[in-house]
């Protein structure tokens, strides 16, 4: 999977510190070797990380696989279960807004939020496998 500069994170860290260590694992300094010759200014790592034990900006080149919408996911679920749970998704994803983005696939869903919706439908019973939209595989760029 080759990383894409349109692919970081709006804001996200990036490192340019040839003398890590750890430079080849990781995806702050992936990410710093793709900035466009158009990018005079960015959020970056300083060196004085160089003089600490661990670097505490270090993040491993990882890939995940995050869901995309869940337009189909209440098809079988029992009208008196539907409001209290979309209601509880709507509380865990942090508003109307956000929820729907989610929803209709605009935002993705990280593997710990999968597990959570999957887990809150078992709550009400409901066992059969939970499938999103799609997936795709992608860099993790944070933790969950």
């Amino acid at each position: 999977m080759n990383l894409k500069y349109e692919d970081l994170p709006d804001g996200w860290v990036v490192c340019f510190l040839n003398q890590c260590p750890r430079k080849e694992t990781c995806l702050r300094y992936k990410g710093g070797m793709l900035l466009p010759d158009n990018i005079h200014e960015c959020n970056s790592v300083t060196p004085i990380v160089l003089k600490l034990k661990s670097c505490p900006c270090f993040q491993e080149i990882e890939t995940i696989r995050v869901a995309l919408g869940f337009k189909n996911i209440f098809r079988e679920v029992k009208a008196r279960h539907a409001p209290r749970m979309r209601a509880q998704m709507t509380q865990y994803l942090h508003g109307n807004g956000t929820y729907y983005r989610y929803y209709r696939g605009e935002k993705a869903l990280s593997p710990k939020q999968q597990i959570w919706i999957k887990e809150l439908f078992r709550t009400y019973g409901y066992t059969q496998d939970i499938e999103f939209d799609d997936y795709k595989d992608t860099y993790r760029f944070f933790d969950d």
